[in-house]
Order: structure tokens, then C-alpha cells, then sequence
């Protein structure tokens, strides 16, 4: 693609030109994306002195044959004919035919309309428009006015190469204009006080810079406060500002706002909430609904199924409150929260005529119930190691279970997997896994006293309980999980998503029970192990307690294309029943006290053009504490894999410089030592690092250039494992860092990623050789090469 070096310009007719570059210079304030995004034509994308966007249409432009296309679509459209005609009067079958048929032809215009696949993934060629060009001076122009930059210059250099054209856009945006004064045309004096009461909180402050975007901000806050107030009639249109910049002070705008009286004369009248109605299903007409009424609220239903008392939690609309388009969407959004109502929606009637001119509303509230069971199921293939193997898992939702709209999920699964053996590697196992779970949620906070507790920040208690079993060549393990949590959210503002999130666990117990393990496997437990007990402590029958509690801040959305921040703290403290004189003890199992610790940041900077700078650190720190002397293998931290240091292998970096080594024969029939990648190495202390410039290649692919760095170490000293503790004044010594290249398929639903990682700097390597990005071959990704990791997943890594 790129082996020339140069651009395709041989089809260009005589007086054409190619667009390959636009670039405005001299912005301070202005972000260059904002520019960008104003563009009339854009130009052909260019990398290394070549389009290569332009040469793969060029590519797809020579399959390209319209009238061959539209022999194809007449092709359909007769078949299309001849099997309705054929299938007669059978309407079910007539209405398959042409929904086929219809999706075919469709397809077939699309491509003639858009050219095939390489066109679509390519670029046409971008032909120099000089119309175009100014029509993008002109909108420049536009902004630059909109974002108080008024006394702006804007000029254009062109330069022509070789049939290729280069645009510079001169900008200087000069000195902006500024609110020098605010003042009121408001003839309604009820208005005008409310507005004057509230202009704290106005958008538009002295000596801010004039932005056009602000005040349509300031004139949609000033709409939602009347009709937060009662306004019921109020309209958008009857607030407009008056802008001065003729006052005689250079850069200077005197703002007035502007609230009119409605067209028919008199004033804006506040309304008042008279009753309110909540029907929670569908109408029968001819058939009388009862009624029970509930802090002032009617509740109507044929068949009461919803609790009055839970329902009374998600309302905000009561009779006598002035009528509030805020309180009418948190109420709305409030019961969908609850996932028990398919939809639903509030009317306002009014009331014939005024009474002490007081002028009145009824609230209807109609909610139309989800279905009461809902059932998922999931079929596919496992793959890790050495044999796919199938899988599946049913979910059942109940809802509404006992009347105060909780929640019943119920799930089984199992699986079937083949892995290499981890007593001899050279054979394969079948690994069988099975497994249930059940959650109850419920839409409140369940604690003695507590139905009133958070009620504004979506609260729910949730009692989780599940079994999993895992059947192996080596062993046989089984897990038993009980946990009660508390969850809340709160957002910026009452209608925006919820950016923090909170889940205090107070109980979290969990069974560990071994049934079988081979005496094979015991034996590479205490090789893998080191001197450590956790390893092969692991594997023996447990019960670990804990509490914790998770903090959740994220301002992202789904798709991460957000200018946002994440952060994301876990604390949890186990077997501290211990402590309070509750020892529990069953069947001998073994208990634990421990501590851990585990803030996780990220950044998410949009660069413009549907590209990001994204970077992470993950820190963490678990101990033992009171008369415990190890930590429970689960709650170790580990280092490597898709969403860690991508380089290595997942669980296999570190601790420390500790490099696990064992003897083996070359060709030369020699003894020789190398690296032992096959154990995972848990670690008490976690650092890592992690950047990413993500930035799209064509239509749903993207791609994305990382490095990562990073590491586990212990907190005590291991003599079995020298270099594997951390030290205050060499732990910087010890991060690992790889590098790499991944791809990631958008596919609205889910992100398919392929990371290819190699490594940079290996602090266990071998003979005193570190730096080992010189070892990097692109043919051993698909090997197993100890340098080079391909990570496959689902969704971003960060």
C-alpha cells in the first residue's frame, strides 16, 4: 500500500487538483478540533507521503460496475414478482417473500449508491473545491463571532505540488469581547423577582468572553426555572437577549435578558397540582378500577400488584405543590429505575376555571408493567488453551416477586473447556464447570428504620448467593458465596447519569470447599510455590468472611468518547468477626484476616477526529493483619494479561526482578536455563501504569498505539525469591514495560479487540539482559514466543 511512497493523481482531469492538507496556524484559544470540525471538504488523509485511504478506493473502484449492479437489481425485483405471484393468496408467505426480497434489492442500492466494500472503507478522491474552501472561511468566520472573538482575521495560503494542494488557514483571533453589564426587560414583576432571586446561578458572568453556545445555555436554565415554578404554559420563545457591543467600551457586550408577556395579554400564570392519579396497567374500558389512596395519592389498578408504600418512594409529585417539569422526569425516570414498568409517562389535565385565581392541574401517572418473567439464554465456545469447548447459561427475571417491586434472578451454567494439564504440559485436560447463582434485589435500603434511608439516590439491597463447581484431571474445588449489599448512585444533576456510584458490602462469605486433589498436582503446588504457603494454602478447604466497600466515579459513557475521568476505590476487610468474638468455625475449615486496598484512575482526553489520549494508573496493597500470617490466593494481587501489562502472559509478571528459572537441554545437548512462565505470580503490592493513543482506521475499526509498565511485589522478603519484595528505593527499577498495537472492531454492541504487545524492559531477565525489544519478531505472536502476547477481548482494557 505504501511502497511508492506517492499519491495516485494520474485520473485527475487537467484542471483538477487533489486536497491533501488543511492545517490553521496562529490559534492561542480556539481548540484546533473545533476548526477542524468546520471543514466543507475534507481533505485525503495522508501517512508516510502516501493516501492510503485514496489507493484502497482506487482498488475498489475497479470491481466497481454500476450497470452491473442494476442487472442484479432488476434480477431480484423479477424473482421478487414471480414468487409472490407463485405463492398467491397465502399472505404469511407473500409477507416472507418480501421482506427477503425488499432486504436484497436494498443491499444492492446501497452499494451502487455508496460503492462497494474497499470504496466504502477507502476515501474518493478529494478534488479542490475553491467554493467549498470559502463556504469553510465563511463558517470559521461564524464560530469565531459565536465564541466572542468578533475582531478576528482569517486568510487562506494555497500551495500547489505536483497536482496536490495544500491549505493553511491563518487565524488570529485578536482580543474577545466580554460581559461588561447585565440588566432585565421583564414586565411581569413575579418573574422578574424569581429571575433576580436565581441570578447566582446564572451562566453568564462579568467579564466572561461573549459565547453564543452559553447563552442558549443561560436561555434554556431561565425556561426550566418557570416551568420548575409552576409556568406550566411557558414557552422557550418568549426569552430572547439583547446584545450591546455599540456602548463605547472596546471589547465590551452589555447583556439584557428579555422576558415577554404572552401574545394575549396578561400575565404568566402559576399552576398548582390538585390531584393525582397513578394507574399501574393497561385500560379495560367499561371496567371500574379500584382505588387506594396513599399519602395523598390515588393509586388505581384493577388488580393492585405494586405496593403503594414502595410506589410513594419514586414519586415526586404531590397535590398542592406547584407544578415542576423536574419533579414530572425524576418521577418518570425513578420508575424505570425500578425495571418492573415496561414504560411509562405523566399527563397533566387542567382544571375548567380558576378558583381564588389559583389555577389548577391533575397528574396522571401511567405505568404499563413489564412482562413478570423474563428469560436469557447463551450458547457458545470456550477457547484458552488447547481444545474449544461449548458452553451455555439460562437466566430467568422475575419481577414484582412479593408486591414492593423486587426483583428475583435466577441462573444456571456450564461449560466444558480442554487446558493444557498443569501436572504434565504436554497433555490436555478437560475442565467441567458448573454452577448456579440467585439475587434478590429490592428498591430500598433493608436495615431496621432504614425504608427511608437514601430514597433520593436510587437505593437497592441486593442478597446474592451462588455455587460453583470445578471438575479437573488434578482436582475437584467447589465454592459456595453468600453477600449482602448496599447500592446507591448520585448524579451532577437530578435528570443527568449517575457519575458516582456506591456499594458497601457488610457481609461477604464465602466457602471454599476441596474434594479431591491429585498428589502430582500437590507436588507442583510446592515447586510453583517458592517457600510461600499462600499457593498451596489456596487449595485447601476455606472460610474466608469479609466486609468492603467500593466507590465508583465515572463521567464516560458507553462508548468512552467522553473528555472524562474514572476513579474507582475498593477497601475490604476480612475475618474481622474474629475480632468481635464471632468464631466461626466449621468442619476445621481454615479462616483468614486480612486487609485490602485498591484505587484504580483513568483519564479520557478526545484529541479531536475520533481521536483519544487515554492513560491509567492501578495501585493496590493486601496484607494479613491480626494473628493471620497469610492471605487467602484470591485476594492477591496479579500482574500481566488483556486488561494488565499486555506483554506478559495474564498472572505471570513479577514479583518483583524475581525471575522463576528452570534447567533444560538445547540441541547441543547441553543444560541450559530459561525462563518458567507456567506459574502465576501473586503479589501484595500492585503498580501500573498504562497509556493509549486510540484513533479510528475506517468506519467500525480502530486502532490504538500502548505502552504499558508495571509490577507485583511482596511486602515481606522471601529468600526462595530474591528481588521479589518491594523497596522504596528500587521498586522504579523493577517495572516491567511493553509496547504494541491493537485493533478494535466497534461493533456498536460489544468491542472486539486484538492487542498485539511485545516486550520492552523485563526486569527478570535472564544473564543481566533487560532490554529485550530487540528480540521483537512479528512471526511469533502466533507461536507461544515468550516475547510477544496477543490479547484477545471484549471491550477496551481501560
Amino acid at each position: 500500500m505504501f511502497s511508492a511512497g506517492c499519491v495516485p493523481t494520474k485520473d485527475l482531469g487537467e484542471d483538477e487538483k487533489l486536497l491533501v492538507s488543511i492545517k490553521p496556524v496562529g490559534l492561542k484559544h480556539i481548540e484546533k478540533a473545533s476548526i477542524e470540525n468546520l471543514y466543507q471538504q475534507e481533505p485525503n488523509r495522508m501517512f508516510l507521503g502516501s493516501t492510503p485511504y485514496l489507493w484502497i478506493y482506487n482498488v475498489g473502484k475497479n470491481f466497481y460496475d454500476p450497470p452491473k449492479i442494476d442487472a442484479r437489481i432488476q434480477k431480484q425485483i423479477n424473482r421478487w414478482r414471480e414468487k409472490v405471484q407463485a405463492a398467491g393468496s397465502d399472505t404469511v408467505k407473500v409477507r416472507k417473500i418480501r421482506k427477503k426480497y425488499s432486504d436484497r434489492v436494498a443491499r444492492l442500492r446501497d452499494k451502487k449508491e455508496n460503492g462497494n466494500f474497499l470504496m466504502r472503507v477507502g476515501e474518493p478522491p478529494a478534488i479542490y473545491d475553491s467554493t467549498l474552501m470559502q463556504q469553510t472561511l465563511d463558517q470559521i468566520a461564524i464560530f469565531l463571532n459565536a465564541q466572542g472573538y468578533f475582531n478576528h482575521t482569517l486568510s487562506l495560503d494555497k500551495k500547489v505540488k505536483d497536482k496536490l494542494v495544500y491549505i493553511t488557514l491563518n487565524i488570529a483571533e485578536q482580543e474577545p469581547y466580554r460581559y461588561s453589564s447585565f440588566t432585565y426587560a421583564i414586565p411581569d414583576t413575579a418573574i422578574l423577582s424569581l429571575v433576580k432571586t436565581t441570578a447566582g446561578r446564572s451562566l453568564l458572568k462579568l467579564n466572561d468572553i461573549y459565547n453564543e453556545d452559553k447563552l442558549t445555555e443561560e436561555r434554556t436554565r431561565l425556561y426550566e426555572l418557570l416551568r420548575n415554578n409552576g409556568y406550566y404554559d411557558f414557552a422557550r420563545a418568549y426569552i430572547e437577549f439583547e446584545i450591546d457591543t455599540l456602548i463605547g467600551k472596546p471589547n465590551a457586550a452589555d447583556v439584557t435578558t428579555i422576558i415577554r408577556n404572552p401574545e394575549t395579554g396578561g400575565r404568566h400564570q402559576v399552576y398548582e397540582v390538585n390531584k393525582v392519579y397513578f394507574k399501574t396497567d393497561v385500560d379495560r374500558f367499561g371496567i371500574p378500577r379500584d382505588t387506594i389512596k396513599y399519602n395523598g395519592i390515588n393509586y388505581v389498578a384493577y388488580n393492585q400488584q405494586y405496593s403503594p408504600r414502595i410506589l410513594d418512594k419514586k414519586v415526586d409529585i404531590y397535590p398542592g405543590q406547584k407544578y415542576s417539569q423536574l419533579q414530572t422526569a425524576t418521577t418518570q425516570r425513578n420508575l424505570a429505575d425500578l425495571d418492573v414498568f415496561q414504560f411509562n409517562n405523566i399527563l397533566y389535565n387542567k382544571i375548567g376555571s380558576p378558583t381564588d385565581s389559583i389555577y389548577k392541574l391533575n397528574a396522571f401517572i401511567n405505568a404499563i408493567p413489564s412482562k413478570r418473567f423474563q428469560e436469557t439464554t447463551e450458547l457458545g465456545l470456550n477457547y484458552t488453551e488447547r481444545t474449544p469447548g461449548p458452553f451455555s447459561s439460562i437466566r430467568l427475571r422475575m419481577r414484582n416477586v412479593f408486591g414492593g417491586a423486587e426483583n428475583l434472578d435466577l441462573g444456571v451454567r456450564a461449560g466444558f473447556e480442554g487446558q493444557i494439564s498443569l501436572t504434565e504440559q504436554s497433555e490436555t485436560v478437560m475442565i467441567k464447570e458448573f454452577g448456579g447463582d440467585l439475587a434478590l434485589t429490592f428498591p430500598t435500603i433493608m436495615v431496621p428504620g432504614g425504608g427511608n434511608l437514601l430514597t433520593k439516590y436510587s437505593p437497592r439491597t441486593r442478597i446474592y448467593t451462588g455455587f460453583t463447581n470445578v471438575d479437573r484431571q488434578e482436582y475437584k474445588r467447589s465454592n459456595y458465596e453468600l453477600s449482602l449489599d448496599y447500592i446507591w448512585q448520585k448524579s451532577r444533576t437530578p435528570l443527568q447519569p449517575p457519575v458516582l456510584q456506591y456499594i458497601f458490602s457488610p457481609v461477604n462469605l464465602n466457602i471454599v470447599q476441596v474434594d479431591t486433589i491429585s498428589e502430582d498436582f500437590k507436588r507442583n503446588l510446592e515447586r510453583y510455590s517458592q517457600g510461600s504457603r499462600s499457593l498451596i494454602e489456596s487449595f485447601n478447604s476455606a472460610f474466608i468472611s469479609s466486609m468492603s466497600f467500593n466507590l465508583i466515579y465515572n463521567t464516560n459513557d458507553f462508548t468512552q468518547s467522553r473528555n472524562a475521568r474514572y476513579f474507582r476505590g475498593l477497601v475490604e476487610v476480612g475475618g474481622l468477626s474474629q475480632e468481635l468474638g464471632l468464631n466461626v468455625s466449621i468442619n476445621n475449615l481454615n479462616t483468614y484476616q486480612f486487609v485490602r486496598f485498591n484505587p484504580d484512575y483513568r483519564r479520557y482526553i478526545p484529541l479531536g477526529n475520533k481521536q483519544f489520549f487515554v492513560y491509567r494508573v492501578n495501585t493496590g496493597i493486601a496484607a494479613p493483619i491480626f494473628q493471620s500470617q497469610i492471605l487467602p490466593y484470591d485476594k492477591y494481587f496479579f500482574a500481566g494479561g488483556a486488561s494488565s501489562v499486555r506483554a506478559w502472559q495474564s498472572r505471570r509478571l513479577g514479583p518483583g526482578s524475581f525471575a522463576q528459572l528452570q534447567e533444560v537441554t538445547d540441541e547441543n545437548g547441553e543444560t541450559i536455563l530459561v525462563r518458567d512462565f507456567e506459574a502465576e505470580q501473586p503479589g501484595s503490592v500492585l503498580l501500573e501504569l498504562s497509556t493509549e493513543y486510540r484513533f479510528n482506521i475506517f468506519s467500525f475499526l480502530n486502532g490504538a498505539f500502548f505502552v504499558d509498565a508495571g509490577n507485583v511485589w511482596t511486602l515481606e522478603q522471601d529468600a526462595a525469591r530474591p528481588g521479589a519484595s518491594f523497596e522504596m528505593n528500587n521498586f522504579y527499577k523493577e517495572l516491567a514495560v511493553g509496547t504494541g498495537f491493537g485493533l478494535r472492531f466497534d461493533l456498536t454492541v460489544l468491542v472486539l479487540r486484538f492487542d498485539f504487545a511485545t516486550k520492552v524492559y523485563d526486569p527478570g531477565g535472564i544473564n543481566g539482559k533487560k532490554f529485550v525489544l530487540g528480540d521483537f519478531r512479528f512471526s511469533e505472536f502466533f507461536t507461544g514466543s515468550n516475547q510477544n502476547n496477543l490479547n484477545i477481548g471484549i471491550g477496551y482494557p481501560f
